[in-house]
């Protein structure tokens, strides 16, 4: 039986992005989404796996595969980088329509879903790139040791993320880039505390 279930995050993000995009932006940006999350579910059921439920969290959708069959570390990266590369050949088919037709839709669901699958691989928490640090690094030096590094990258990540932020502030940028990273890096601090 598929699981569903939301946090407060997802629902403050959702709020933010009402606020501030429109309502165009939100629906390539669900459609791009909904596309992201069947890469994921395309490669669990591939690899003989089910999906068990799913969360709505503040940093998106987290598929939960069912516990019947538990995956390798090889597994776990091929599932978590399926989404990105679902987003990313979305991005592509969707130039491609722009580019034949003009469309500022395509242009717009290309651009959006090349961010979600960019942001994706950020080398942090349940991101789709700190599941594949994770992953790879616990095959490499074993589960211990790949968590604490997989988190001391993930740290790391953020703090830059954090500096490029204040470094665009600081050059005449927007303020969002900043915010963006300091919560990114709250988030998970939040999770290690």
């Amino acid at each position: 039986m598929h699981k569903a279930h939301s946090t407060g995050g997802f629902w403050l993000i959702l709020g933010a992005l009402l606020l501030a995009a429109s309502l165009r932006v939100l629906f390539w940006f669900f459609v791009a989404s909904v596309v992201h999350e069947l890469g994921h579910w395309a490669m669990v059921r591939t690899l003989g796996g089910r999906v068990g439920g799913f969360s709505l969290t503040g940093t998106g959708a987290v598929i939960r595969p069912s516990r019947e069959r538990l995956f390798s570390y090889g597994e776990e990266c091929l599932v978590a980088l399926a989404g990105p590369m679902a987003s990313f050949l979305l991005a592509i088919l969707a130039g491609i329509w722009g580019t034949r037709f003009g469309s500022a839709d395509a242009y717009l669901l290309t651009g959006v879903s090349l961010a979600l699958g960019l942001f994706n691989l950020l080398p942090m928490g349940p991101l789709d790139g700190g599941r594949t640090v994770r992953a790879a690094l616990s095959w490499l030096l074993g589960p211990d040791r790949g968590d604490r590094l997989s988190g001391g990258l993930g740290k790391a990540a953020a703090v830059g993320l954090a500096g490029a932020g204040a470094w665009i502030l600081l050059h005449g940028g927007s303020f969002t880039f900043l915010l963006f990273a300091l919560w990114l890096l709250l988030w998970r601090e939040g999770r290690d505390g």
